[in-house]
């Protein structure tokens, strides 16, 4: 199996955390081709409506290297 995922036209890594593919603010901004930082931005302004460990996951430096 192929750890690399096209979506748009664009090559993206597979990534998981806790058995679940997830991807970053920088994987969005590419495969929609906008400005980096545009996701972290509409993130921010939406996150109360989300549920942190359902929808979105944080993660500390160290813990970002087991994904």
């Amino acid at each position: 199996m192929s750890n690399i995922v096209d979506i748009n036209n664009k090559k993206l890594e597979i990534k998981e955390y806790k058995n679940q593919r997830v991807v970053t603010f920088k994987d969005i901004d590419e495969v929609h081709k906008r400005v980096e930082g545009t996701s972290k931005r509409n993130f921010t302004k939406n996150k109360s409506r989300l549920i942190e460990g359902e929808d979105y996951f944080y993660l500390t430096t160290d813990q970002r290297h087991e994904i």
